[in-house]
């Protein structure tokens, strides 16, 4: 295992991330021996970086990997996120203090190591979702005072945010100094983080986002890196929990699964799978921290972990993705 720094906070995080969510869902429906001997697998290839939230399984995800990192006793990276509903919004900063307090307790930790807004953001309120303005997320009475203060008590050290929502929002968090990492969704299908895009591109244009960051000091977690399942290989068995509704706009996984029909030329040579050949494609970013993938069983933690320091995808390959990009996969 390979290991990066995540941003200016000087951690050093395994390329490979365990994602604890509902992709894959081990941690949120698995059984605790499952659990318990796919961590032990985890640790034993490398892999340090562990992501969860409050909203995975409403809760069970922090409290399963708790009561296995109990009985495991090993030294992790422990990311955990909060998400504020609009009854946080009559005291924002409590809610914060609150909402990371309820977490370290379902985890059984004193602290965590990363914390991040799991609320996606936008200039205003609308369209049947809650989200946080910018001066709520930033101002004097906001989730970062909530968060700092958290810190002062020891019970958090970094700070990071879901770079979902509306991306110029996205890019003036990243841009307001305050945050130490985020979560970038990369992937084959929409590079927009990283790599530019057409204008009429059908998926959300992050406008290289994860290159501003990098720019500002801060880690980039990728997440969504097969694409809530599409970019396995066999989109039916890929964990698709999470696929009603599109993490990121365009990005509906019937829409994805086509999308994905065109990249069948990555698996060549040692790229045994699509899913390594987009694991391989985000660890080709420099500015990528660490990239999550969510696990259902032993063999695709193990696929995963082949991937780092596998190198990444011929020039050739790369050149017929940005001609795809740059036609939207034919849509153009």
């Amino acid at each position: 295992m390979n290991y990066r720094t995540l941003g200016r906070t000087g951690l050093s995080v395994s390329e490979i991330g365990f994602g604890c969510g509902n992709v894959g869902g081990l941690m949120v429906s698995g059984g605790h021996e499952e659990q318990l001997q796919a961590v032990r697998r985890a640790l034993e290839l490398g892999i340090n970086y562990f992501d969860t939230a409050a909203a995975y399984g409403d809760g069970k995800s922090e409290i399963h990997l708790g009561r296995v990192l109990k009985k495991v006793g090993s030294e992790i990276t422990l990311a955990t996120k909060i998400r504020l509903g609009p009854e946080a919004l009559s005291d924002l900063k409590a809610a914060t203090i609150a909402s990371v307090e309820a977490g370290l307790e379902r985890l059984q930790r004193n602290s965590a190591d990363l914390i991040q807004l799991h609320t996606r953001v936008a200039l205003k309120r609308g369209g049947g979702r809650f989200l946080l303005t910018p001066a709520e997320v930033l101002g004097p009475a906001g989730v970062i005072e909530g968060f700092k203060s958290l810190r002062d008590k020891g019970r958090v050290r970094f700070f990071g945010f879901s770079g979902l929502g509306e991306p110029d929002v996205l890019h003036l968090l990243i841009d307001s100094g305050e945050f130490h990492s985020v979560q970038v969704y990369y992937n084959l299908l929409n590079p927009s983080s990283g790599h530019p895009v057409p204008k009429d591109f059908s998926a959300a244009n992050y406008g290289g986002l994860m290159n501003r960051a990098a720019a500002k000091g801060m880690g980039a977690v990728v997440i969504r890196v097969v694409a809530a399942g599409a970019l396995t290989g066999r989109p039916e068995a890929g964990g698709g929990k999470g696929r009603g509704e599109a993490l990121s706009l365009g990005s509906d996984y019937a829409i994805d699964v086509e999308r994905a029909s065109h990249l069948g030329f990555l698996t060549d040579g040692d790229i045994k799978s699509l899913g390594q050949a987009a694991i391989r494609f985000a660890l080709m970013k420099p500015e990528v921290s660490t990239v999550l993938v969510g696990f259902s069983d032993m063999e695709q933690i193990q696929e995963a972990a082949d991937c780092s320091g596998a190198g990444g995808l011929s020039e050739d390959n790369i050149t017929r993705l940005k001609r795809l990009w740059g036609t939207d996969f034919g849509r153009l």
